[in-house]
């Protein structure tokens, strides 16, 4: 590159400009369609009404009888789709806002309320739902329809012959709109996009189990024929995971296909997804590019367990409560009323809660997640830490979470208010908060397992376990919210228990403020830290 090539001064100016948000180029929320029959969906079904901490600890996978017979269970009309759909990615309020105009509140927690997640459906003939493959449109609650007839088949065969996607009435394909997210987080959205992927999950898993319906969630397919599937490019919007629900039926011919393409002909209508003005992301394209399953071989290699080593449980430990006779601290309220109250806190009141309320939301949220990536119930990608504030009969410090022994081993004692705010990218939530929950995993390990399309489960399974907390909370009358971090200090301040795992996603706990508007925040680290930066020495 010579002085003359003056691209390169241009390029390198418009790659680090500076901004906020560009309200010009903000993309819809709402995927639309054109062209195509519609399906509205009803709106009478009943309210889930099993205890919000029952649905979400519950843990059912179809099981599948030799022979494809049937297994039993409820047949999933089109009453208990729309209650499915609803309670996982519906719109469940509005509201008017001074500054931001009308505001849709959905099922689900999204970062920034970007709402990246478009959710679509290949069924069997179902009561009163034609077998077809179809996307659900949440600001009109209908269905599009995009294909007709029976495509269990295709899809199984692109999950490597999943006979639970074969055998199953249903199953939601969820998709990722990456411009949504990454228009406001740039490059790190893509983790959000799981992340919010995973809180969507983590409602349609609980509402599924408070219908009586076994429920999977599939990681590993061959991305190609499945995008084909649904008439998307795999590029601008991709598909992220899938989840076939109900018990099983007569199995679709789950035929394995030769390579990744389906020969399917191309959905018809128009449909659009994005505004003009769109950026793209290289690094943010390439990764999940690298992600991407192209043969069945590797299919096989992305299902399975980890097998991660135990970590140790040094120093004081301190089991989880319950309430003394085994019952739940509080009233876990029913799961529709907990999804169509909920909401994100934005502020914090500095006062404690119980613990066998906190040893209640570890516990539910803890049973594991029915996923081809994990072994069964209990098993994880993900290590649970936690910096307690506020606590009753649970000393202020950091603390590590054990699944398997249930309880925290506390890694130190002390007030860690300032910590907590700095480590949560400098939020008043976590300093705040009566618990901040930071999910961990061994990259290394889980990249050398199940190579990048690792990455995905780990950050999917941490926004399903973070979805399950928030369900958690508001069902006990508390507060929850997601946040962002910063990285490494994150494990520096865990270490050395923590040594060698990357943070996955953030979820503080407490009780929501009366004020529930966000409190400026700047920690004393952040202050000593900019003061040191200015000084003629390092360190």
């Amino acid at each position: 590159m010579r002085n003359n090539d003056i691209a390169a001064a241009r390029d390198y100016h418009e790659s680090t400009k500076l901004a906020y948000i560009n309200l010009a180029n903000k993309p819809p929320l709402y995927k639309t369609y054109s062209g195509l029959p519609t399906q509205p969906l009803p709106d009478d079904f009943p309210l889930p009404d099993a205890p919000t901490l029952a649905a979400v600890s519950a843990f059912a996978t179809p099981d599948f009888a030799p022979g494809g017979e049937a297994g039993g269970g409820p047949e999933p009309g089109l009453p208990t789709l729309a209650q499915l759909l609803y309670f996982s990615a519906g719109v469940i309020r509005t509201g008017m806002f001074r500054l931001a105009g009308e505001v849709h509140f959905r099922a689900a927690a999204s970062a920034g309320g970007l709402y990246p997640v478009e959710t679509y459906l290949a069924c069997r003939d179902l009561p009163g739902l034609a077998a077809g493959v179809y996307h659900f449109s949440p600001d009109t609650f209908s269905l599009t329809q995009l294909r007709r007839g029976d495509y269990r088949a295709e899809l199984a065969a692109a999950a490597g012959a999943n006979s639970s996607i074969a055998a199953a009435p249903l199953t939601i394909i969820f998709t990722t709109v990456f411009w949504r997210s990454s228009w406001k987080y740039r490059t790190r959205g893509y983790r959000y996009c799981f992340w919010d992927n995973g809180t969507v999950a983590a409602n349609l898993l609980a509402a599924a189990a408070a219908a009586g319906l076994p429920a999977q969630v599939v990681n590993a397919f061959l991305d190609q024929p499945v995008n084909e599937l649904v008439g998307i490019d795999g590029v601008g919007e991709a598909a992220t995971c899938l989840v076939p629900i109900g018990q099983v039926g007569p199995a679709a011919n789950a035929g394995t296909p030769a390579s990744g393409a389906t020969g399917l002909e191309p959905i018809g209508g128009t449909s659009v997804i994005t505004a003009p003005g769109e950026i793209d992301y290289p690094e943010m394209r390439q990764m999940h590019a690298a992600t991407l399953l192209t043969d069945l071989a590797e299919i096989a290699g992305c299902r399975g367990g980890l097998a991660a080593p135990v970590p140790a449980t040094p120093g004081a430990f301190y089991p989880l409560r319950d309430a003394g006779d085994g019952s739940n601290p509080a009233t876990s309220a029913p799961l529709g009323q907990t999804i169509k109250e909920r909401g994100s806190t934005r502020r914090f009141d500095r006062v404690s809660i119980p613990f066998t309320s906190l040893s209640a939301i570890l516990d539910g949220s803890t049973q594991g997640v029915p996923a081809d990536f994990l072994n069964g119930p209990g098993d994880s990608l993900l290590s649970l830490y936690l910096i307690a504030n506020a606590v009753d009969d649970l000393p202020p410090g950091a603390y590590y979470f054990s699944p398997q022994e249930k309880g925290l081993a506390q890694l130190k004692a002390g007030a860690f208010r300032e910590e907590a705010g700095h480590l949560g990218f400098e939020q008043a939530l976590p300093a705040d908060a009566a618990a901040v929950v930071f999910f961990m995993a061994d990259l290394d390990l889980i990249l050398q397992r199940y190579g990048n399309r690792g990455y995905r489960a780990a950050q999917l399974e941490a926004g399903i376990v973070g979805g399950k907390l928030y369900l958690s909370a508001h069902s006990l009358g508390l507060g929850a919210s997601g946040l962002t971090f910063y990285d490494d200090e994150v494990t520096d301040f865990f270490s050395p228990h923590a040594a060698g795992k990357s943070t996955m996603f953030v979820v503080p706990l407490g009780v929501t403020a009366e004020r529930n508007r966000v409190r400026p925040f700047r920690s004393r680290i952040a202050m000593n830290l900019d003061a040191r930066s200015r000084g003629a020495r390092r360190g």
